[in-house]
């Protein structure tokens, strides 16, 4: 099962070894990028990668609160003729995936695995995962893009939503912005980070918003927001207070 030290992948003839990678890798399960902890072969001429939740599973269906009465099970390729879409990211699956039959609802084995709720430090604020029912949606527009919603076709990115509905990220915007800021030189997993970069990795995140930490509580919380975002999108990998590549 995913966690242990060694696995052996259905689509490769190498035992694969949990390592931590110091950056960006593209997952060779979901065609996805990755972060930190993987599956790695130790071959030089393999460099076969997979992310921790992209491992071969052993058949057990997996469920998420989200989407009610659905059992998602694990693919290693698309099962069905249709072209996939995450019903999380909004992305498109390019490989591996959990998919109910039933509903016909796909996820990228990465986005399955997000944290569905977490607190804000120094307050009484929760963010949760959500997605808009019924086209109604959030209060606050998403601090990337500037938007309530985010979609491709007909499906709908979730979001990162504060308990008070002032807050909100799209989980497509955090992928979008992530990838950005480590092709800028902003985000470097592991790597210390000058006090420039951390602030433009900042600016990059909610780039509409000013946020010049000047002791108002609205500006704090609305920065430790997008740390623990951020940390969301990372959890499996980075304790939250190793995160300075990005705050």
């Amino acid at each position: 099962m995913p966690g242990l030290d060694k696995q052996k992948d259905k689509e490769h003839p190498h035992k694969l070894y949990l390592e931590t990678r110091n950056g960006l890798f593209t997952c060779d399960g979901c065609k996805e990028l990755g972060f930190g902890n993987c599956y790695k072969c130790p071959l030089a001429i393999c460099d076969y990668v997979l992310h921790v939740a992209c491992i071969s599973e052993n058949g057990t269906p997996l469920s998420n609160s989200l989407f009610e009465n659905c059992k998602f099970q694990f693919y290693q390729k698309n099962p069905s003729t249709a072209a996939p879409t995450c019903l999380i990211c909004a992305f498109q699956i390019q490989g591996r995936m959990y998919h109910c039959s039933e509903r016909k609802y796909s996820l990228h084995p990465y986005c399955a695995t997000l944290p569905m709720a977490f607190s804000l430090p120094g307050s009484n604020m929760k963010i949760k995962l959500r997605r808009d029912v019924k086209l109604n949606f959030f209060k606050s527009k998403c601090l990337k893009c500037g938007k309530k919603s985010r979609s491709s076709g007909n499906v709908q990115c979730l979001s990162y939503v504060s308990s008070d509905d002032n807050l909100c990220y799209h989980v497509a915007c955090m992928k979008d912005v992530c990838l950005d800021n480590r092709k800028k030189g902003y985000f470097r997993p592991g790597i210390p980070t000058n006090e420039q970069s951390k602030f433009l990795a900042l600016k990059n995140l909610a780039p509409k918003v000013e946020l010049s930490s000047d002791g108002q509580k609205s500006k704090v919380l609305l920065i430790t927001f997008l740390k623990l975002v951020v940390y969301a999108l990372v959890i499996k990998f980075y304790h939250f207070y190793d995160l300075v590549f990005i705050l």
